[in-house]
């Protein structure tokens, strides 16, 4: 919703890639200390939620002074990187520009264009219709440096929720990261290392964008978590083994719960001035610089880099004010994340209340003694199945095969098998949601118990562990219904 970059790509004399990735300059329009600036750094991001944005910086800037319009004069910082055909950086540097933006596409007419480029010769001019080509051939050069180095990347599933008029919930979907995404992302990767590796080869005190190492002891349970589901795999420390997991599972009816698993596995990324390697990106030398409009620490970045360019001294600033913004900025961006699933959830349980008694094919996501969490297949949710809600049966939990056990033949349910369930009913003060098993498999599941009292009566999850291999220890927690965990480039 913010247009706050703009590419631009060609190739010089001697056969270089010369990419420029153009920022908007909101550092021009904030001053240090202004009531703007405190106002902004108080909110630390702009907050995204299905029907609105509660912006950092008022839609007079966000929307309009910085945002880089089409066929609008704009203020930007540039960074711009020499590369070889091969995605080796050979020279970079950042500098204050002005930029005419002449053309704006969406991610839809991108992966229109890839799919079939000649109809669009006619739509755009030829430098444009090239540039897209140039990109796609760049971007995906750096995406594969990048998986050949071990980072790890994770398919998490972004739920869009659809509005009418009304701003009422009329359906929600799945958004896929597809190949016009990764070209986008690719290129602010490579300008946010571009950054934080000129200032680190200055030794300037900055803002970084760092993701520590996971814990062995989380990565050990993870393992036991792999081999429990039956995959075969080394130890999780290896990150190309995380690679080869996420790839083996693609596609999979267990894609969701491993690559949940292994994100919750996975530290925090934080803001913070001491170096450190981003784990997940394996770069040595990153920030975020690219989204000043939304994120204080790019702004941050920015007057960091504008001192530079303009040679005022000191040009970073001190050590404790930096631990201490990267707390709070850090802090404020856990608070939004937070805010934006929940208000998902309670947007997606209003539409399922509505919808009680229907049925819904789904696939378990998540094991646990007193039941299972089934996800929908065509629509984004997830809910509960209490053990007692299961055909009359003495069922045991076999941590190994994540799966609870009847004696009784077919009464089996394991990670991964697709069912028919239906909407039992819709807890909204708690956020939960209730399901029953229709169908396993196209098969009927009958000899389900009759029980009295309704909704009411209905067991919920004790020891919960939706990612662990073990229960063991486990927090109570309620039957949960929850849209899908926000894994969006902006966060990396």
């Amino acid at each position: 919703r913010d247009f706050d970059d703009a590419i631009s790509l060609s190739k010089n004399e001697k056969g270089h890639w010369e990419l420029l990735v153009h920022i908007a300059d909101v550092s021009h329009f904030v001053p240090i200390g202004s009531v703007l600036d405190e106002e902004a750094r108080d909110r630390g991001t702009s907050v995204y939620l299905p029907d609105r944005v509660i912006p950092m910086l008022p839609e007079l800037i966000s929307n309009h002074l910085a945002s880089l319009q089409p066929n609008k004069v704009r203020l930007t910082k540039t960074v711009l990187m020499e590369m070889t055909e091969e995605g080796t950086v050979v020279h970079q540097e950042v500098f204050n520009s002005v930029i005419h933006n002449d053309q704006r596409l969406n991610y839809e007419q991108v992966d229109q264009y890839l799919e079939n480029p000649e109809p669009w010769r006619e739509r755009l001019t030829p430098e444009i219709w090239q540039l897209l080509r140039d990109m796609h051939t760049l971007a995906m050069v750096l995406r594969q440096n990048r998986k050949d180095t071990g980072a790890i990347e994770l398919h998490l599933p972004e739920v869009k929720i659809d509005l009418d008029k009304a701003g009422k919930v009329k359906g929600a979907r799945i958004t896929e990261n597809t190949e016009s995404h990764q070209m986008i992302e690719e290129c602010m990767l490579a300008a946010n290392q571009a950054v934080a590796t000129w200032l680190d080869q200055l030794e300037i005190p900055f803002l970084r964008r760092a993701h520590a190492p996971p814990e062995r002891r989380k990565m050990r349970k993870l393992d036991d978590f792999m081999r429990d589901l039956g995959i075969k795999c080394e130890s999780m420390e290896n990150r190309f083994e995380v690679q080869r997991v996420v790839e083996l599972v693609r596609g999979k009816v267990t894609e969701y719960a491993v690559n949940y698993a292994i994100l919750k596995s996975m530290s925090k990324a934080v803001y913070q001035p001491e170096e450190e390697m981003h784990y997940a990106l394996q770069f040595q030398h990153y920030c975020h610089f690219t989204s000043p409009i939304r994120r204080y620490p790019d702004l941050q970045v920015h007057r960091t880099v504008d001192r530079l360019i303009r040679q005022t001294k000191p040009y970073g600033d001190p050590l404790p004010v930096l631990i201490q913004l990267g707390r709070h900025c850090s802090d404020k961006e856990q608070n939004a994340e937070w805010a934006e699933r929940e208000i998902i959830k309670i947007k997606l349980l209003h539409f399922l209340n509505k919808k009680i008694g229907e049925t819904m094919p789904g696939v378990i996501s998540g094991v646990v003694p007193d039941g299972f969490y089934v996800r929908g297949i065509k629509f984004p949710a997830e809910g509960f199945v209490s053990i007692q809600d299961l055909p009359k049966d003495s069922y045991k939990f076999e941590r190994r095969g994540q799966m609870l056990e009847g004696f009784r033949s077919g009464n089996r349910f394991r990670l991964g098998d697709e069912l028919v369930v239906r909407i039992q009913s819709v807890d909204l003060a708690r956020r939960a949601l209730l399901l029953s098993v229709v169908e396993k498999r196209g098969q009927t599941v009958e000899d389900r118990p009759k029980r009295g009292g309704g909704k009411a009566q209905r067991k919920e999850p004790t020891k919960a562990t939706r990612n662990s291999s073990s229960s063991k220890g486990a927090a109570k927690k309620r039957a949960s219904f929850k849209g899908a965990d926000k894994s969006k480039r902006r966060r990396r």
